[in-house]
């Protein structure tokens, strides 16, 4: 089994902006144990129907309230690091009904800190999106929606477009997405500028035939989010 890569050496996504302490971020998780190895089914689908594979699985649904509150203080740098002149418009955007709670939590110290508030996403008809008061929470605000992991881009593309949508509607002064591990092995090419991530690591989802035999060999875990 490969040991897991850095993206010094593996990722070339020049649209991308990495936390200047994204090495504290990755080793804050690898101690935490949401950095699972083995061989992982995806629900990313290949060109032939079969489900996408690979050697990780970043689980942050396993972090602890109290994991998730260590966590906070660097999310606050980065923030800071690549925001400081967007404090005072910012609004914290997170997915709603039993996903991540941890965008709260950063929300919250971000409250405490700036005065900053925080708004949800939800699916309608299948598209993930920000409807209704929640949308009108962000009149005349920057968007930061706080993301657990880049998989395959289908977050960001569902609310880039509803975002666009209302852009004009609720005076929306800009939109960022930050993520807390970027996989590095796809990358959208819009909105440019506009994508940061706490830390990143080389794990791509790919065919099975790409992976390893000793890979192949080990029993297989469904991973579905």
């Amino acid at each position: 089994m490969t040991e897991l890569e850095t993206p010094q050496h593996s990722i070339t996504n020049h649209n991308l902006k990495l936390f200047s302490k994204s090495d504290q971020y990755l080793s804050q998780l690898k101690s935490y144990g949401i950095i699972e190895q083995g061989h992982f089914e995806y629900k990313g689908k290949a060109n032939d129907g079969s489900r996408l594979r690979g050697e990780y699985f970043i689980n942050f649904r396993k972090l602890t309230t109290a994991q998730e509150i260590a966590l906070a203080p660097l999310y606050w740098e980065a923030i800071e690091e690549f925001f400081s002149d967007k404090l005072s418009d910012l609004i914290i955007v997170g997915v709603a009904f039993g996903s991540l709670s941890l965008p709260k939590v950063i929300q919250t110290l971000g409250f405490q800190k700036y005065n900053i508030e925080y708004a949800y996403t939800e699916k309608r008809h299948g598209i993930l999106g920000l409807y209704g008061e929640q949308a009108e929470k962000c009149r005349g605000k920057h968007i930061l929606f706080i993301e657990d992991i880049f998989n395959n881009g289908t977050s960001i593309s569902e609310l880039s477009k509803t975002i666009q949508k209302n852009k004009d509607i609720f005076e929306i002064k800009g939109y960022s997405i930050l993520y807390g591990v970027h996989r590095g092995h796809k990358f959208a090419d819009e909105p440019k500028g506009e994508i940061y991530a706490m830390s990143q690591i080389y794990a791509p989802a790919v065919h099975a035939s790409k992976l390893p035999p000793a890979v192949l060999a080990l029993p297989l875990k469904e991973y579905k989010k």
